[in-house]
């Protein structure tokens, strides 16, 4: 009932902010200023060398920066949008998340409520659901008594 995502290797995602066409250009200007500015036997220019190659780690140091945070902030709301589910188990009505539903588990929705999992109704009294992100219809759907219903 959920998707699994992938976590990232942080390291991993601040190399690659140094795998691109502007890094590229960037590291062949710090090449250049230690390789071919020692002409006439002069010893290689380590300060504009070490100032491009600083430059590039805090570009790149910026752009990770803002993509975690973007994540992160990405990941909060989809963990407070994450629906619950009014689930009875047991004989007892409890509520958990919608992804640890299981074939068999009785769930209850009422007016507003968004639909948790797919399930077929049992005891429906005046059930209309918005089905428009599956079928493209505009106007609720109602249900009967055997229905199915997707989330």
């Amino acid at each position: 009932n959920k998707l699994e995502s992938e976590e990232q290797n942080a390291f991993l995602q601040f190399l690659s902010f140094m795998w691109n066409p502007l890094s590229w250009v960037i590291e062949g200007a710090a090449l250049v200023a230690i390789a071919l500015s020692n002409g006439d036997n002069q010893p290689p220019d380590w300060e504009d060398f070490v100032g491009i190659v600083l430059l590039l780690f805090i570009n790149s140091a910026i752009g990770f920066y803002k993509e975690r945070n973007a994540g992160n902030a990405v990941k909060a709301l989809i963990d407070s949008l994450a629906p619950k589910a009014k689930v009875k188990r047991n004989g007892t009505w409890s509520e958990t998340e919608s992804a640890y539903l299981v074939p068999g588990d009785m769930i209850s929705f009422k007016i507003g409520d968004i639909v948790p999992a797919d399930c077929r109704l049992t005891d429906p009294t005046n059930v209309s659901i918005n089905q428009a992100a599956l079928t493209g219809e505009s106007l609720p759907q109602s249900k009967n008594v055997g229905d199915q219903c997707f989330s």
